[in-house]
């Protein structure tokens, strides 16, 4: 992988555990108010079809709309509850793939998110997850 293929402006997201190692490398960028998490997808991301793995798709997910909440919650912990993703369409080695995402509500004790995974400006994968604030 160069880095002449990862769009501008994006930084290597620094990992937090090993698992997001395994799945890497992740990067980010800010834009406004919002954070824009995005991988360049390789042969390692792939299933038996040669087509980026689901459980790769679904990983990504986890890791990026956590990270978007628990910036929203200024860095407080907080865990997955419940990730529900629909498969729009596929992805291959090569392709950027960017995680976008927005709070649909904020509680006490839970935080609500809505994302979307997309390639080229196409959605390949929606989500809509429920995250615990741990110590609510």
């Amino acid at each position: 992988m160069t880095s002449s293929l990862i769009p501008e402006g994006f930084r290597p997201f620094a990992s937090r555990g090993r698992f997001t190692e395994k799945i890497g490398p992740l990067y980010y960028k800010t834009d406004g108010d919002s954070t824009i998490y995005g991988f360049l997808a390789d042969e390692s991301h792939t299933n038996g079809h040669g087509m980026v793995h689901g459980g790769m798709l679904v990983s990504f997910l986890d890791e990026t709309l956590g990270q978007i909440i628990w910036r929203s919650l200024d860095k407080q912990q907080c865990a997955t509850i419940s990730l529900t993703c629909d498969f729009v369409a596929g992805a291959k080695p090569g392709d950027w793939i960017e995680t976008r995402a927005e709070i649909s509500r904020k509680g006490m004790a839970v935080i609500f998110v809505r994302g979307e995974l997309l390639v080229r400006g196409e959605r390949i994968v929606t989500a809509d997850g429920i995250w615990k604030i741990i110590g609510k």
